[in-house]
């Protein structure tokens, strides 16, 4: 197995035209779809178990199912054409203090299906001029596009299902 890259270490090139963002907001819309069929028929035992020592899968979803606050809020500040965006809590005391794993699978993919369509009924009302708008990202310390932006949500997305995805595969091997 090829190990993943940790998020932080994830690098960047942000050099899309502005005519792949509706593809982009389908992948941001099909994140709920996709962790659903991932959890669909696994335990909530499984999908509650912390696996080698890292996040449970509740707690990957439940993680992203948080982050739609910051992600409306990034969206806003797009829109008002902030400098710099806010900064995610790195140490992700909302999801660690979100008490994912006691919490039935249903319910974590509800709130992350909700935060989700919210947030795309919003993105895909956008125009051109909209979406390559840029501010300073806090953690990649570069400009990044809305478009961009977008983009690194759903890399964000992909990175905590296949993390998922694999505790999932861990546990039944075992």
């Amino acid at each position: 197995m090829i190990e993943p890259i940790p998020w932080i270490l994830r690098e960047f090139t942000f050099d899309q035209p502005a005519g792949v963002f509706p593809t982009i907001l389908e992948r941001l819309r099909g994140t709920p779809a996709r962790a659903a069929e991932l959890v669909a028929g696994v335990s909530e035992q499984v999908l509650s178990n912390r696996f080698n020592g890292k996040w449970s899968v509740k707690e990957h979803l439940g993680h992203l199912a948080t982050l739609e606050q910051l992600d409306r809020k990034r969206l806003q500040e797009f829109l008002d054409r902030i400098a710099v965006l806010s900064a995610a809590d790195m140490t992700n005391t909302a999801t660690e203090s979100g008490n994912y794993r006691e919490t039935p699978v249903a319910e974590i993919l509800l709130g992350m299906r909700l935060g989700r369509e919210r947030l795309i009924e919003r993105m895909q009302q956008l125009k051109s001029d909209e979406v390559t708008v840029a501010a300073i990202h806090p953690r990649l310390k570069k400009p990044v596009r809305l478009l961009d932006w977008a983009y690194f949500v759903a890399e964000h997305d992909d990175h905590h299902l296949a993390s998922a995805r694999l505790a999932i595969q861990g546990q039944i091997r075992l």
